[in-house]
């Protein structure tokens, strides 16, 4: 119920919105706005899924050099209840599956320290749970 009158909401607003514009600007100029703004929308969340592509990949690389493994499927999820001093810190969940000895293990590091230093990646001590799939 919550999303559909959230829903209605929104597209009021847009209707109200489209009739204020349409009685200043013609219908090309809304098109031409409203393309730009599909445009600006779609290369942020484009820019943002290949931050999060990064981290990914340099994890993989990090726990295939550290213990030997290849990860075969990775979750990272960004922990907000630590707080750090600078912009350039972070701590990750990283939930992932890993073939060792033959087995599917699911694994879990919990609040993994990463540095951001330009656009590399440096992780501290990878303290990992597993148990087996």
């Amino acid at each position: 119920m919550q999303i559909i009158f959230f829903v209605l909401v929104i597209i009021i607003l847009l209707a109200i919105i489209y009739q204020k514009l349409r009685r200043r600007y013609s219908l090309k100029t809304i098109l031409i706005g409203t393309a730009v703004l599909v445009v600006l929308i779609s290369i942020s969340i484009y820019i943002s899924s290949t931050s999060e592509g990064g981290i990914k990949k340099a994890f993989i690389q990090k726990y295939k050099k550290e213990f030997g493994y290849k990860i075969s499927k990775l979750t990272a999820t960004m922990s907000t209840n630590n707080e750090t001093r600078y912009s350039n810190e972070y701590y990750y969940k990283f939930v992932y599956i890993v073939n060792k000895n033959k087995k599917e293990y699911v694994c879990e590091a919990n609040n993994v320290f990463v540095q951001l230093i330009e656009d590399e990646y440096v992780f501290k001590t990878i303290k990992e749970e597993c148990r087996e799939k």
